[in-house]
């Protein structure tokens, strides 16, 4: 098994809940799996080159303009290529004003390539990174649950960004309602953990 984490909380582990809920999952899948190989970006401390006016052109296919052009281009290979060799994705991610942060987005960005995960058919989009699981370590500060679940446009937008490559199976492990801090907070982090436990035993 071939797992890829991607973390984007710029805290320390002991400071974000969905670093410690995805620290408990990764754990417990080790030791069912301890042949596994894991793969790991951290989107706030690793090369992670963001599109801008000269890799926007090569992102869809134009040589690089300049040397340092090329440099971004080859990170992002590598980045994409961590995803091609995964086969589940592991993201740990906070909610920040109903989204997702921005370095998680520039990782999407740098994985949802038209040729390499996706490709346009007569029939429509069709993904190419099929047959592969994600799991999404989320936490938030408020709960967005019934009339306020609208609210949550994190997990939406992964699991369509997810599934516009293939990716369809996408489990969910969650901490709500950190901004409440204290014992309630600590015990929404607590029953994620255990949740995530449960998860990596399902694998």
């Amino acid at each position: 098994m071939n797992v890829l984490r991607v973390l984007a909380n710029p805290k320390p582990v002991a400071k974000s809940a969905s670093l410690q809920i995805e620290q408990a999952f990764t754990e417990a899948l080790k030791a069912k799996h301890p042949d596994a190989t894991i793969a790991t970006i951290d989107v706030y401390r690793d090369d992670l080159p963001q599109i801008d006016e000269k890799v926007l052109p090569s992102h869809f296919g134009a040589p690089p303009a300049d040397e340092e052009t090329a440099r971004k281009m080859a990170r992002r290979g590598e980045i994409l290529g961590q995803l091609l060799a995964a086969d589940l994705i592991v993201i740990a991610t906070p909610m920040w004003n109903f989204n997702a942060p921005p370095m998680l987005k520039a990782w999407v960005d740098t994985v949802l390539v038209a040729g390499k995960t996706f490709r346009y058919t007569a029939s429509g989009p069709e993904g190419l990174a099929k047959g592969k699981k994600a799991v999404l370590c989320i936490a938030s500060g408020g709960v967005y649950e019934g009339p306020t679940a609208a609210l949550d446009t994190l997990t939406p937008m992964l699991k369509t960004q997810l599934g516009f490559i293939g990716i369809t199976d996408v489990t969910e492990l969650r901490a709500p309602g950190q901004g409440a801090g204290g014992e309630k907070a600590a015990a929404s982090t607590a029953a994620a953990i255990e949740a995530a436990k449960a998860a990596a035993a399902r694998f």
